[in-house]
């Protein structure tokens, strides 16, 4: 499994680029804009050139967009809503100008609403982003914890907004943290494998695309979206050494997010190291 984090989307991609480098990433993940507005940053060509150049030299990659935290596609707000899908469309053209693999995103809060309406606000939003950018790189969901009203932590959810979309663009991030606060265990080898065969068999392994590698301060079904540092949380180091060497799962990316208040390089390189280390 090729290993990187989530870094900075602060300066310009070079930057970006140059932070992976610097703890070792073998592939990355990067906001594809400000992660707490919704002004869109349009990157000029020379840069987006000089970005994909220096991919090639440093032989980092697959390469991640990652949507803003404003974004949900399951809202029947019509502010957000809209911002929303515009936000994943620019998203989307930015990745495939800037040879990026795929752009993850949460799927969103119906609000209240409903888990039926909330699942047509996002296959309808989908349709939207994929029919304005048809060459564009796949939309990648992402698992949830399932706090409050948020859609994605059942397989089920994830199975049927894909089945609705009708497209082979739509793919899967399966984050350790939030599907362990979901209620799927994967603390052991046989709770991994139960839990492969339960995605397998629901979503389909053909559609993960990438895997989240966080611990979890939250125990299993606590619905706590907190990330911990890689062995210091509830699910543990032996579930990521089977994880990382899995046969099934080996050929993928695994992308480190750093916990709540701890952005800093020693960390992120410190939870690569780690995982490097259980590699067989």
């Amino acid at each position: 499994m090729k290993l990187g984090v989530h870094v900075s989307i602060a300066g310009n991609l070079l930057k970006c680029l140059d932070r992976a480098k610097e703890v070792d990433c073998e592939t990355m993940q990067v906001f594809t804009s400000n992660p707490k507005g919704w002004d869109f940053k349009i990157r000029p060509k020379d840069e987006i050139k000089a970005f994909c150049d220096q991919v090639k030299k440093y032989k980092i990659g697959p390469i991640f967009g990652h949507m803003i935290y404003l974004s949900n596609l399951a809202s029947t707000n019509p502010y957000i809503y809209i911002n929303s899908i515009n936000s994943l469309i620019s998203g989307l053209t930015l990745a495939e100008r800037a040879c990026f693999d795929g752009v993850i995103t949460h799927i969103g809060s119906h609000g209240g609403k409903g888990v039926e309406i909330g699942i047509k606000q996002v296959t309808n939003a989908l349709a939207q982003a994929l029919t304005t950018t048809k060459e564009a790189v796949p939309v990648i969901l992402e698992t949830d914890a399932g706090s409050g009203n948020h859609l994605g932590a059942k397989f089920e959810e994830i199975a049927e907004i894909i089945k609705q979309a009708g497209s082979d663009k739509i793919k899967v991030c399966f984050d350790t943290c939030h599907s362990f606060a979901a209620g799927y265990d994967i603390r052991t080898e046989r709770d991994i494998e139960k839990t492969l065969a339960e995605f397998d068999k629901i979503i389909g392994l053909e559609r993960l695309a990438v895997l989240h590698l966080n611990d979890s301060k939250g125990d299993l079904g606590s619905r706590v979206d907190r990330h911990e540092e890689i062995g210091k949380g509830k699910i543990g180091l032996e579930a990521f050494k089977y994880i990382v060497n899995h046969p099934k799962l080996k050929d993928l990316s695994g992308i480190v997010e750093t916990p709540d208040n701890k952005d800093n390089a020693e960390t992120e390189r410190s939870s690569l190291e780690i995982l490097k280390g259980l590699r067989k």
